[in-house]
């Protein structure tokens, strides 16, 4: 039911109250000006939607009839509901002073009139601040409803644009890195084509098997980041190949090494325990900072290391590798999206990032992690 008809429906019970609420016989007028005044409620009711101005007038004076005229105070009850009305609609004030002016006249005139019910007059003064009261907390309601429909539909857009992005985060990584090593094995096919054609062989089978799975691996991803419940999908509960994490960086490494990239890792993680979107975000800092190295600093040795810190409470993966100009500073690695996206994965781990050149002459990817630990094993 919508708010004017429940306002109709509640002018209806005031008209009734008029007509049969009090003791002496029911004459024409108050028959009469009770139903007129219920015409405003009847286009209300239907959406139409009257002039403040209008509607204090034909709601007012046939109250005003049946108070004044016929002597009738239970005429005052639909001039209270219609002063609820004109205060929810948030009227002009000189429109709202009006109809509580009206309202406030019909009472006293009602009182001078019948004067053995005088000692009422307070009540029905205070019925006119409760309609100005119950008036005003109606539009805050719809008010607050309003704020809080458009709060939720703003919400929804910004969950839509999150997923986007991390769809669009997962395929960025998962393309570069198998794009990458994908050129790196068809390259060094190329080059023992002639020579070794068992290691070209060799070569072409694993750049097929790195494009099999980062197939499979964007289906993955597209499938896994429309799930409705991003943490469960992120540790993989609902699917039976679950998205790469920390302890997977060593076949990574292992990948880029049959792929004939120079370099040199150190994994030290006996003993940690990380949260799922920390160990994925991991996986992906490393895999991208090397990727990066690759694509900006061809055949430069890197170096990866994921270690914890000495009080055993922050995860730390740090990639190195010499810049091709040391004196080029960022230029040297190029423009695009891989740094903001690392930022942007660690920040919502609730990590830092520190990217950058450094005195020595190298490039250098820091990214930290706060983490829990359980018993290191012997």
């Amino acid at each position: 039911m919508t708010t004017a008809l429940a306002m109709a429906t509640a002018a209806c019970a005031a008209a009734l109250i008029a007509v049969f609420g009090e003791e002496d016989p029911i004459t024409w007028i108050t028959w009469v000006f009770a139903v007129v005044g219920l015409v405003p409620w009847a286009l209300e009711a239907r959406g139409v939607r009257l002039d403040p101005r209008l509607f204090v007038l034909m709601t007012m004076i046939p109250a005003a009839m049946i108070v004044l005229v016929d002597r009738n105070p239970g005429g005052l009850f639909p001039a209270y509901v219609a002063v609820v009305w004109i205060t929810y609609r948030r009227a002009s004030r000189v429109v709202l002073a009006a109809g509580l002016s009206a309202s406030i006249a019909m009472t006293i005139g009602c009182a001078l009139r019948q004067s053995p019910q005088a000692e009422g007059t307070v009540y029905f003064l205070g019925g006119i601040g409760l309609s100005w009261l119950a008036g005003t907390l109606l539009h805050r309601q719809e008010t607050l409803v309003s704020d809080l429909r458009e709060a939720t539909a703003r919400e929804r857009r910004h969950a839509a644009a999150e997923e986007r992005t991390r769809i669009a985060r997962e395929v960025h990584d998962v393309v570069a890195h198998s794009l990458t090593v994908t050129i790196l094995q068809v390259a060094g096919a190329r080059r023992a084509f002639s020579t070794d054609p068992q290691q070209a062989a060799a070569a072409l089978e694993r750049a097929e098997a790195v494009g099999r799975e980062s197939l499979d691996s964007i289906r993955q991803v597209v499938g896994l980041l429309r799930a409705a419940d991003t943490a469960s999908a992120v540790s993989g509960s609902s699917l039976e190949d679950p998205l790469p994490q920390i302890s997977d960086i060593e076949s990574l490494v292992t990948r880029y090494r049959d792929a004939g990239v120079h370099l040199e890792a150190s994994i030290e993680i006996a003993g940690v325990s990380v949260g799922p979107m920390t160990s994925l975000t991991a996986f992906r800092i490393a895999q991208e900072a090397v990727t990066n190295s690759l694509q900006h600093a061809p055949g430069v040795p890197v170096h990866l290391r994921v270690r914890h810190d000495q009080d055993r409470s922050t995860l730390c993966v740090t990639i190195e590798n010499p810049l091709l100009d040391a004196g080029s500073g960022r230029h040297a690695r190029g423009e695009g999206h891989g740094l903001t996206g690392m930022a942007e994965r660690v920040r919502i781990a609730g990590g830092s990032l520190k990217v950058g050149p450094t005195p020595g002459g190298t490039w250098l990817v820091v990214a930290e992690f706060p983490l829990s630990l359980t018993a290191v094993q012997p």
